[in-house]
Order: C-alpha cells, then sequence, then structure tokens
C-alpha cells in the first residue's frame, strides 16, 4: 500500500475497490474465455459478484451488519497476493453455498463441478502469468468441496486470519461466521439462486 493512503481518508478505500474490481473483472472474464453456455456463464459472473460483495464488506464497508469480521482497519494488511487469494476462496466459498443450497431448475452438483474447474483454471491461470506475482494458495481445506457452509466459513475464517498474519480470536469467532453464514447464505438466494430462476424461467 501506498504511503499517501495512510494519510489521505478514503484514498485506501478507493484504491482497494479498484484492486477488487480488476480481480473480479478478470474472473469474469475467464469465464468467458472457458467457453461456458449462457445460462452457467450467468451463474459464473453472479458468483463473482457475490465473492466480490463479501471482500467489499469484510474490508471496505459491509451494508449488512452481520458480514464483519473485525478486518476494515486491517486492510493495509491487504496486498494484491492476500486479496487475490481471499477473492479466490470467497469465489469458492460461493460453490460451497451452491451445493447446499442448489438452484432451481438446474443440477447443483453438475453446475458445482463445472464452475469449480472453471476455479481453478483461473487461479492456475493467474499464478502462471509472468506478469503477476500471486501464487496459488490452494482451498482453505483439502476437503472443501465435502463441507457445509458453515463448517466452511469456519475454516475459511482461519485461513483469512492466517493469511493476513492475525491471531484468531476464538471467542469472536463462532458469533462472527454465524452470523456471516447466515447472511451469506441469504445473499445467495436473493442474489444468485432467485434471479437465475428466474433467468431460467423466461427461457
Amino acid at each position: 500500500m501506498a504511503i499517501l493512503d495512510i494519510f489521505i481518508p478514503g484514498r485506501a478505500k478507493a484504491n482497494l475497490s479498484t484492486k477488487l474490481a480488476v480481480v473480479k473483472g478478470l474472473a469474469v472474464s475467464h469465464g468467458g474465455k472457458s467457453g461456458l453456455l449462457d445460462e452457467r456463464m450467468a451463474l459464473w459472473e453472479a458468483c463473482c459478484d457475490g465473492a466480490a460483495d463479501l471482500v467489499t464488506q469484510l474490508f471496505i464497508g459491509n451494508w449488512e451488519k452481520q458480514i464483519n469480521w473485525g478486518l476494515k482497519k486491517r486492510r493495509r494488511k491487504l496486498n494484491q497476493p492476500r486479496l487475490t487469494a481471499i477473492y479466490w476462496w470467497m469465489l469458492l466459498y460461493q460453490l460451497v453455498i451452491l451445493r447446499n443450497r442448489g438452484l432451481q431448475g438446474l443440477d447443483k452438483d453438475e453446475e458445482f463441478d463445472s464452475l469449480r474447474g472453471v476455479a481453478f483454471d483461473f487461479m492456475e491461470a493467474l499464478a502462471s502469468s509472468p506478469d503477476n506475482v500471486v501464487q496459488n494458495p490452494g482451498p482453505w481445506e483439502s476437503n472443501w468441496e465435502r463441507q457445509v457452509s458453515l463448517e466452511a466459513a469456519l475454516a475459511l475464517y482461519d485461513r483469512v486470519m492466517q493469511v493476513l498474519g492475525l491471531r484468531v480470536d476464538f471467542e469472536a469467532r463462532i458469533a462472527r461466521v454465524s452470523l456471516f453464514t447466515s447472511a451469506s447464505e441469504k445473499a445467495y438466494d436473493v442474489n444468485i439462486a432467485e434471479p437465475i430462476a428466474r433467468r431460467l424461467g423466461s427461457d
């Protein structure tokens, strides 16, 4: 982070928002390059948006008070590799919610398997790019794809704290993650599942 970001109010937030938008744009673009069909591409883009929303609320400003891990004062720790890793984890977390909650009119396991492949290809493309300083962080746990939403969020919380070099506050952890899980599942229903269902219904 530039030294001026520390002293100019709002500059750090604006810079972080810009960097996050770039990462999200790369993720969306990668979905298009992967040859996803219209419905699946719409789902991928919605998941990319959902991941960006979670990162925004955790580090920049939250419109859902339940999405708060006490990280806004720690945003100076969020360099490009860490931002990219956390965004990618939040993208995988959207897929965990997808697999657990499903989508009306679609086979959730089939959609999960397809988008999981795109997500991993996206990270591999970033990590192998000569213009990028990002390393592949891997999922938060090896069994991530078999986890329920709360289990995934607990492990994700721990990894985020670890990558930022922060001590895990075990007293706050359960409450923070429980609220986060409820809010993120609701956001998935409203911003992903319901619009995709309406889209399928209109076809």
